[in-house]
């Protein structure tokens, strides 16, 4: 919510850098300019000097925010208080500045609690404890940690209690490996202008509606989008999405090329500060934006997290959040590029070993027939795996229906021998002659 507001009142802060109020054109700066909404990049002539001067006004301007943001909010004008720690949070996170971030998004943690917003407080909980893990400085932040309602891991590396029992809607829509200044995206229906499938097939909504691009699609601005997903959505290199989607421009041409379909991609999103440009590399606001492939992985991470304590109803949720987001492969039927297979393949090996480690929980706790089903619906997304086939042998098995185990494997060797025309991995091969009886 915090990031769809923007700021209304004037604090006498001029080292925090502006951004456009809603409605107003999205600034069209250059991928190659590095320009990021009125901030300018250090000159290469000034030298490190100026930059930790810069840095130095801008941590200074972050700590003013806070202390504004507390004021306002002790004083019951919430909202004004959220507008000051976005405009701060947007420009920690531009500068790089971990430290200020987590101590911004902590303050903004408490309003959302004070304000009894149980949902996005539960995942902004849990993005700042990745976010603190990623960086280090979770110890920093365990002795505050519960004047802050934060779960700590315990020493085991075990979540707390608190943690376990918090909403997955909430917990596992965020995703896993974005840079620290890049928070967590919300789930669906948590005022994320931006929402993106990528699996099965490439969808946006815009503000709950189908993104509208005209009478002609534009399938450069698309591509370009489907290209920094693919690449993790955080801190693509420039260079690296020129080479993926202009291979044969030079150098120049390429760079134009990239700031024209920049441009037009934001005109096609129309939502301010979507897809930020720093540094030469491109990102996606999280603040803003919530992509799948994000939600799935986080799902994944906390199921193999969570892999030796893995509880019957934990296992549940995990595996029918991972069925409900990866509904097949990335990116469904769009065109196969290297960039593209690379993301597939990444996302359908996640798939994999996410849904392994559910159902064989659910088997440890006996309920074969669950794991069982859970397999099946595995394999109708991905029917060349052979870890899922051997899962299901495995499962049939230990209901006593060894001839359903076999016609399992005749069609795992008989899908390998004509798509891939490779046999089964011996694994497959030793599971099949136990259940022959050697």
């Amino acid at each position: 919510m915090a990031g769809c507001f923007v700021a209304e009142y004037s604090t006498g802060m001029s080292n925090v850098p502006t951004f456009p109020a809603p409605g107003a054109a999205p600034a069209e700066e250059s991928v190659t300019g590095q320009r990021v909404h009125g901030v300018r990049p250090p000159h290469p002539k000034t030298g490190s000097r100026s930059h930790e001067v810069a840095r130095a006004g801008r941590h200074e301007a972050g700590m003013e925010a806070l202390l504004c943001a507390h004021l306002l909010a002790f004083v019951g004008r919430p909202r004004e208080a959220f507008d000051q720690l976005h405009d701060a949070i947007v420009a920690a996170r531009a500068a790089g500045d971990e430290s200020l971030l987590l101590t911004l998004q902590l303050a903004r943690l408490r309003i959302f609690e004070a304000q009894g917003q149980d949902a996005a407080a539960v995942a902004l909980r849990q993005e700042i404890i990745l976010a603190a893990e990623r960086r280090g400085f979770l110890m920093v932040l365990v002795s505050g940690a519960t004047a802050t309602g934060i779960p700590v891991p315990a020493p085991d590396g075990r979540e707390a209690t608190a943690l376990s029992h918090e909403s997955e809607a909430g917990a596992s829509m965020q995703p896993p490996h974005g840079p620290p200044h890049a928070p967590a995206g919300a789930a669906p229906g948590m005022e994320v202008p931006v929402q993106i499938r990528t699996f099965g097939e490439f969808s946006v909504l815009v503000r709950g509606r189908p993104l509208s691009s005209g009478r002609k699609v534009q399938h450069k601005p698309l591509a370009l989008l489907q290209a920094i997903i693919a690449r993790g959505g955080s801190n693509v290199s420039a260079s690296l999405l020129v080479d993926s989607l202009w291979p044969d421009a030079d150098g120049a041409c390429g760079r134009r090329a990239l700031d024209v379909a920049l441009l037009r991609l934001r005109r096609l999103l129309r939502v301010d500060d979507a897809i930020v440009v720093w540094g030469g590399k491109l990102s996606l606001n999280r603040d803003l934006c919530w992509v799948d492939t994000w939600a799935f992985e986080t799902v994944v991470e906390h199921a193999e997290q969570a892999t030796s304590y893995l509880t019957l109803e934990r296992a549940r949720r995990l595996a029918a959040r991972m069925v409900e987001l990866y509904r097949g492969r990335f990116l469904g039927p769009e065109e196969d590029r290297p960039w593209t297979l690379q993301a597939r393949d990444r996302l359908s090996a996640k798939f994999v070993r996410g849904l392994t480690l559910c159902a064989r929980a659910l088997a440890e706790y006996g309920v074969h027939a669950e794991a069982e089903a859970l397999y099946r619906r595995g394999l109708e997304l991905d029917n060349l795996s052979e870890a899922l086939y051997r899962g299901l042998m495995e499962c049939c098995a230990a209901q006593g229906h060894c001839s359903e185990a076999l016609t399992v494997y005749r069609r795992c060797r008989d899908l390998l021998s004509i798509v891939l025309n490779t046999r089964p991995s011996p694994d497959t091969e030793a599971l099949h002659r136990g259940l022959n009886g050697g």
